[in-house]
């Protein structure tokens, strides 16, 4: 990909002066010998279970990786709670449109009510995750000096479950106006020329290990995800700036059920493709309460208990979501 003060030809021109140089004159690597980064499936409560044994039954966070701080001065505790929902392939473009909107909202949520109401440390986030190997997910993240990491793990379950009530309270117009606003930022125009190409070598860079079945670059992706979240009669703005009536046929209330059913089926406690884990940073001023985790069934202390963990995890798919179609 060229970019800058150069036309159609001097691209051309560069591109004989790189397969000259560099590819007539080696060997580029085989499928086999490009590493591969896989995602682990994280463990259902069921299946934590059958790992872990009974012990860990009751908790809503049946795995937790722990961590002291290094600085015998560090006086921070932190938690990232990581809530999987699947490949991205599975989730296809309904699913990843979803979960972008989930996580626009739920960001204001957390903030208002872990950071500005109940005050428990000055770095509060919720964000959607995605993991190398492709799953996709939402993590809830909470720095802080005055709480320890189990009583923010507690915080931050209490606040999942009141989230899941302000979506069910939530209109289907003020739904629909969070999902205008995701559309908007996912058709915003590009104000430089870096952020365009750094937009279009995303999507290149993504299908050079699929093989030549799928390695035309998704640069439509963005457009098919907003179209997800476009409501019946909405005005959208494309990247040209004009202004056109949606198509859609899914009115405001479908939109929210599918949020509903997509948090249901993978965020709430109970859900039983609930696939939850808990990372714990722990001050030198909570040392004695890491210390005495260690051991403990569901508690990983070391990088040997992760590894005996993955023995028992198996992968998600690496295809990506807009290949789905295609496939069907």
């Amino acid at each position: 990909m060229c970019m800058g003060n150069i036309n159609e030809k001097g691209a051309h021109e560069v591109v004989k002066l790189i397969e000259k140089n560099f590819l007539n004159t080696s060997r580029p690597l085989s499928h086999e010998e490009i590493p591969k980064l896989r995602s682990m499936k994280m463990p259902t409560k069921e299946e934590a279970v059958r790992i872990f044994g009974p012990e860990v039954k009751d908790a809503k966070i049946p795995v937790k990786i722990e961590e002291l701080t290094y600085s015998d001065s560090e006086e921070n505790n932190a938690v990232e709670v990581i809530l999987q929902c699947g490949a991205e392939h599975e989730m296809g473009y309904e699913g990843v449109a979803v979960l972008e909107l989930i996580g626009q909202i739920a960001y204001n949520s957390a903030f208002r009510q872990l950071r500005t109401q109940e005050q428990l440390g000055y770095i509060v986030s919720s964000f959607t995750r995605k993991t190398s190997g492709s799953a996709m997910g939402l993590s809830v993240l909470v720095q802080s000096s005055s709480t320890k990491p189990e009583e923010l793990e507690n915080r931050i379950e209490n606040w999942l479950e009141m989230f899941r009530k302000e979506l069910e309270a939530m209109s289907a117009d003020d739904l629909a106006k969070e999902a205008a606003a995701v559309v908007a930022m996912l058709l915003e125009r590009h104000m430089r020329l870096s952020d365009e190409v750094g937009t279009a070598w995303g999507s290149i860079v993504s299908t050079s290990n699929l093989g030549t079945l799928y390695n035309k670059p998704p640069f439509e992706r963005h457009e098919m995800l907003a179209e997800v979240l476009t409501v019946a009669g909405a005005k959208v703005e494309d990247i040209d700036g004009e202004i056109t009536t949606s198509e859609s046929k899914k009115t405001k209330e479908e939109l929210k059920q599918q949020v509903l059913q997509l948090w249901d089926k993978y965020f709430a406690v109970n859900a039983p493709e609930r696939r939850a884990i808990s990372a714990r940073v722990y001050g030198h001023k909570a040392k004695e309460e890491y210390e005495a985790n260690v051991g403990k069934p569901g508690f990983l202390s070391s990088y040997d208990e992760v590894r005996q963990l993955k023995q028992f995890l198996s992968q998600w798919p690496t295809a990506p979501f807009w290949i789905q179609k295609q496939v069907k």
